[in-house]
């Protein structure tokens, strides 16, 4: 009984590590070249759903 109370921390953590090191690749930061064009896109309008955003822009005025 002794043994199972010892190991119960580290079963309890382990599902937490193995899940935060699966999420972790996941946060990434853009490189330079798409930070240049999403600079770009937004100077041409030509992001993902401009109409969209524009037209809830325009509501808001």
């Amino acid at each position: 009984m002794k043994n199972i109370l010892l190991l119960l921390p580290f079963a309890l953590l382990l599902p937490f590590a193995l899940l935060t090191l699966a999420a972790l690749p996941a946060c990434r930061e853009k490189t330079t070249g798409e930070k240049i064009g999403d600079k770009i896109d937004d100077a041409l309008d030509q992001r993902p759903g401009e109409k969209i955003r524009d037209a809830v822009e325009d509501a808001k005025k």
